[in-house]
């Protein structure tokens, strides 16, 4: 009886692990509203924001023609280049943060900062593969100015109270 135990028991442990490694949920997707688009707004829109008037009254175009601040310009920059779904390694966007620290082709370029880490990197490759999905987010509109941290969004409702009639006697 006590051989059975014997081989009995790493079976049943063997079963066991293999029991938790198939219970182990899959890795979660990437969400880019929470993930990806803060590395780009930090990072990336500065310069890659849709046209725009500056402050100064004048016009600012998007470096390199690449838009990062809506879905629109994200998918079409580039003739649709900037990022291929589920392909990084045919995407510009993906191709220019993986590039050497000292290529002056990297982005973003070193008189703008560290590059991207690796982490960073492995989290927007990730993302591509999975097919770029952006969900609902849409981005700002051609000609609306840059917003910075802490600004309201702008939307098409006006605030409670706001827009109503006063009501007529009658």
């Amino acid at each position: 009886m006590r051989t059975t135990h014997l081989f009995t028991f790493p079976l049943l442990l063997a079963t066991a692990v293999f029991a938790q490694d198939k219970a182990k949920p899959a890795a979660a997707k990437v969400d880019f509203q929470k993930e990806i688009l803060p590395i780009l707004e930090k990072r990336c829109v500065d310069c890659h924001q849709t046209a725009h008037t500056g402050l100064d009254g004048k016009m600012k175009k998007p470096k390199g023609g690449v838009v990062l601040d809506n879905k629109e310009g994200m998918f079409a920059s580039k003739k649709g280049k900037l990022l291929v779904a589920k392909k990084p390694d045919d995407s510009m966007l993906y191709k220019s943060i993986t590039l050497a620290a000292d290529h002056e082709d990297r982005m973003p370029p070193a008189k703008k900062g560290e590059p991207l880490s690796k982490e960073q990197q492995d989290l927007i490759k990730k993302w591509i593969e999975e097919g770029a999905d952006v969900g609902t987010w849409v981005g700002k509109k051609a000609g609306e100015a840059g917003g910075k941290e802490g600004d309201k969004p702008k939307t098409d409702t006006p605030p409670a109270g706001e827009g109503e009639g006063k009501k007529k006697k009658g």
